[in-house]
């Protein structure tokens, strides 16, 4: 029997800083009329989770209230980032992943669903330092390794890499390059088949050693300018629909037409912030 999967990413959602409720309550009508098997959220629910709990708390609110079967895991603005790679000066630590588990759940955790294991993971622990870092990687070695010949669907926030996999450069729009290495051998040993991500807000699809990897809109804002530029697309919000069938797993994109593009680009340059220094706005 066919599951239907949907994956949402990117929703940014605030009790104060409503920019993107429009755009949520559009998925929201989607899924209660057509409501998926399990709804996976890959990352960023809070729109400043870091320093507002409040976010973190509000977004799972929201997602339970769609009243669907969901696994979540953290995102950047959710949790933070690596400390060497903290763009916005918001370091993963305890307290923060303490947020996580108390308002939305396990940040890292693995779901059997027919013949497939869907497995989460928290790609701010990774390059982190931290003991939760050896803890996830432990996890992820065991889930893959006693997997019983199931295929794999691996979410996590950041794609694992960008353009290049051996790119060395420093980055926060991917995994670091020292994490890279070592979680991109684990899934080409251990059955990996799709990586679904999130992250920077655009769809796109890339295969790399026999792998899916595919990047999941945003519900919330937008670069129109960056992704023209680089690939030619123009990015709309939306999410993204699996199905699961057998050994074979196949998406759809989804740009409901009632989301509308939110480019905050202007705003960035013009105040030398970033969408997090957006004034409060009701939702």
């Amino acid at each position: 029997m066919a599951l239907r999967l949907v994956q949402v990413s990117d929703t940014h959602l605030s009790p104060t800083h409503g920019y993107f409720a429009q755009n949520w309550a559009a998925f929201r009508a989607a899924m209660r009329d057509n409501p998926p098997d399990l709804l996976v959220h890959s990352g960023d629910i809070a729109f400043n989770g870091p320093v507002a709990p409040g976010d973190i708390e509000y977004g799972a609110a929201q997602l339970r209230s769609l009243a669907l079967p969901f696994r979540a895991i953290p995102g950047n603005h959710d949790t933070g980032e690596a400390p060497a790679f903290s763009r916005l000066d918001q370091p993963v630590n305890q307290a923060r992943i303490q947020a996580w588990r108390d308002h939305v759940g396990p940040n890292w955790w693995l779901h059997d669903v027919g013949e497939w294991r869907l497995v989460g993971i928290d790609t701010s622990l990774l390059a982190s330092g931290l003991s939760e870092e050896a803890e996830q990687d432990a996890f992820l070695d065991e889930a893959l390794s006693r997997r019983g010949g199931r295929p794999v669907m691996l979410f996590m926030h950041m794609p694992p890499f960008d353009g290049d996999p051996d790119d060395a450069k420093p980055t926060t729009a991917c995994v670091s390059h020292a994490a890279r290495r070592r979680l991109l051998h684990a899934c080409r040993q251990g059955g990996v088949k799709v990586i679904a991500c999130g992250h920077l807000h655009v769809y796109r699809q890339v295969r790399w050693e026999g792998i899916d990897i595919v990047w999941a809109p945003a519900t919330a804002m937008v670069d129109v300018r960056r992704w023209q530029d680089r690939l030619g697309t123009f990015p709309r919000p939306g999410y993204l629909e699996w199905t699961l069938e057998g050994h074979e797993a196949r998406h759809r994109l989804v740009e409901p037409p009632r989301m509308f593009v939110i480019d905050m680009t202007g705003w960035t340059a013009l105040s030398g912030g970033t969408v997090t220094t957006l004034p409060p706005l009701a939702g």
